[in-house]
């Protein structure tokens, strides 16, 4: 008699992570890299699997290898037969057996570290002054254990006007907001070298404005607020944001898993905007602090009140999939954006698909009007848990375990720490809240209008270089790792111009592919789009196609600085990435110092 509590099967596989050896008599040799699977086939099948790896029925996988592979065109029949030898063999898992991991027993949050709220701003003071308003409505304050603001402002009067907007915050407030301005982190550098005087020159690199004169340090100030708040939750609010929580416009039911893209919709303008959003009933701090610090398990209860459902993982990531179970850690927790997106570019839009293409081809202004306005939401429309964190306007950060620090200055530093913190904790999760924060720049920010196709030229990550050497295997602690992160670092120090070339090289190749391939899909997915439109993605489309035929040239890449050759550019890259390597190394024993300055503050 079958178990009446059994939950009937889905039918739902994807291809699991396996190690590729290839034999010499042409074969491979296909690795389960969680279980003691193993199963030998042709070169095709193993190249083939690797787009099977989310979860669909086996009907489905044999739909897409037949119509994306011209070689098993019309051969249904047999692909359906091999992908049931690789279920048979255990290297297609269920969403079943994820269920039963991700649904495992846990305890009840108890203790969670107390969270810390900080304000990054750098010469905004009318902006700060209305975020602080907007903090007094929102009540609460007192359940945090401390408020920050960390003002890098460049100009003494803006400082002064910050300082003075503290004040008079602090009259009202149940909660005291610490100014933390130039003096004050002088003061906690000083102090942060006499308790670590070895470590002296790391310091300087993370958080000594002076050793970054004339550079945006928006990494600084993040770096500020780590170790501020080691032992803590930290939540993070951007300076031009308010502080009301806002419910999506668009909501689904249940929980996201894998990298699903955020959605858009489009407005007129601000007014618009604002006047058809809906008020939450708790502000982006207590929002933030819901989840940040639970387990996996903890957090899928706490949003939705049941266990996750296998129904639900159709189409999901198994890659990441695999590495989670119940007691997966919360580390960080993002959530949406309701106006300015924050990037000067919008480009992104013309890559909307799905409910996003809906609502652009929905919007009165149509795609001139969409890529002017600056007025979209963009966020999930329900709950999403995936791998690597990038930066909202209103971030949470579990600092109670090990992060690492962010790159102190340039763009890019939100990548890079989110590629980071996914190779010190594998196993760890990020979560995107459905609900989202107003995102309104105090200075007007014009539209770009119809931005140039792209060239397919200067494509770099560094953040894709961490992930791509990342560990996945469980065991390893986050010390080891993120030593594992300084030896990387001092080694690209110490490779020579050939070797960086290359790898350089390298990584804008596989960007390229990406791009081509994302473009060609677009090109090709039957959609009836502007003329404007579909000439943008086939000109990107041709020019990337171009790109790959050249050699790929340092220079290319954006926001250099001026009057350097490549040698130049080379040199400055590996002095960086010694002292990054060097504040890696140093990053634990700081952590310690900090805590006990910042709790003695």
């Amino acid at each position: 008699m079958s178990n009446p509590t059994q939950t009937p099967s889905t039918g739902l596989y994807a291809f699991t992570e396996c190690e590729a050896v290839h034999m010499l008599t042409g074969a491979v040799l296909l690795i389960d890299k969680f279980s003691d699977a193993q199963v030998m086939v042709a070169p095709p099948v193993a190249q083939s699997m690797q787009t099977c790896r989310t979860f669909r029925t086996l009907e489905r996988h044999a739909e897409h290898l037949t119509a994306t592979v011209p070689e098993l065109a019309g051969q249904t029949s047999d692909v359906m037969n091999v992908l049931g030898m690789l279920r048979d063999a255990g290297l297609m898992v269920s969403a079943e057996s994820v269920c039963e991991r991700l649904n495992a027993p846990v305890s009840p949050p108890v203790d969670l570290p107390a969270t810390r709220g900080f304000i990054i701003t750098c010469d905004r003071p009318t902006a700060i002054e209305r975020l602080l308003e907007s903090m007094l409505r929102a009540g609460n304050l007192s359940r945090h254990q401390a408020l920050f603001l960390i003002d890098d402002s460049r100009d003494a009067a803006n400082a002064e006007r910050n300082r003075e907007a503290v004040d008079k915050f602090n009259l009202s407030s149940p909660r005291d907001l610490l100014y933390f301005g130039a003096e004050e982190a002088s003061q906690f550098m000083a102090d942060l070298i006499s308790a670590r005087p070895d470590e002296e020159d790391a310091i300087r690199f993370l958080i000594d404005r002076q050793r970054w004169s004339g550079e945006k340090t928006h990494g600084l100030a993040r770096n500020l607020c780590l170790l501020l708040s080691v032992g803590y939750r930290a939540i993070v609010l951007d300076d031009d944001v308010l502080c009301t929580a806002l419910l999506p416009p668009h909501r689904k039911p249940g929980i996201e898993f894998g990298t699903p893209e955020r959605e858009a919709d489009f407005y007129a303008n601000h007014q618009e905007m604002l006047s058809a959003s809906t008020v939450a009933d708790f502000d982006p701090l207590t929002g933030h602090s819901q989840c940040l610090g639970l387990n996996m398990g903890q957090a899928t209860q706490k949003l939705q009140g049941r266990p996750v459902e296998a129904a639900e993982l159709e189409d999901a990531n198994a890659s990441y999939l695999r590495l989670w179970n119940a007691h997966s850690p919360v580390l960080v927790t993002q959530c949406g954006t309701l106006g300015d997106p924050g990037s000067p570019s919008t480009d992104w839009i013309y890559f909307a698909q799905g409910d996003t293409a809906r609502h652009l081809a929905a919007f009165p202004g149509g795609l001139e009007g969409a890529l002017a306005s600056r007025s979209y939401w963009l966020g999930h429309t329900r709950p999403c848990f995936t791998k690597m964190a990038v930066m909202s306007q209103a971030t949470g950060l579990d600092n109670s375990q090990l992060l690492p620090p962010y790159f102190p200055v340039y763009r890019g530093e939100d990548y890079l720490f989110g590629a980071m913190t996914e190779h010190m904790h594998p196993e760890g999760t990020i979560l995107s809240y459905d609900w989202c924060v107003p995102h309104l720049p105090v200075e007007a920010r014009q539209g770009e209008g119809e931005p140039e196709p792209k060239t397919g030229k200067g494509l770099f990550s560094m953040g894709k270089y961490v992930t791509d050497h990342t560990v996945y295997q469980s065991g390893i602690s986050p010390e080891t790792r993120l030593q594992g992160l300084a030896n990387m670092a001092t080694a690209l120090s110490q490779t020579n111009d050939r070797g960086l070339a290359t790898l350089f090289r390298r990584e804008v190749a596989e960007l390229q592919g990406l791009e081509q391939y994302k473009l060609n899909s677009l090109l090709a997915d039957g959609s009836i789009r502007p003329p404007a439109w579909q000439s943008w993605l086939q000109d990107s489309a041709n020019n990337v196609s171009q790109a790959m035929q050249t050699v790929a040239e340092i220079k290319d890449m954006s926001n250099l600085p001026e009057g350097k050759d490549n040698a130049q550019l080379l040199n400055q890259f590996r002095s960086l990435a010694a002292d990054f390597g060097e504040a890696l190394a140093s990053w634990v024993a700081l952590r310690k110092a900090a805590r006990e300055i910042s709790d003695r503050l």
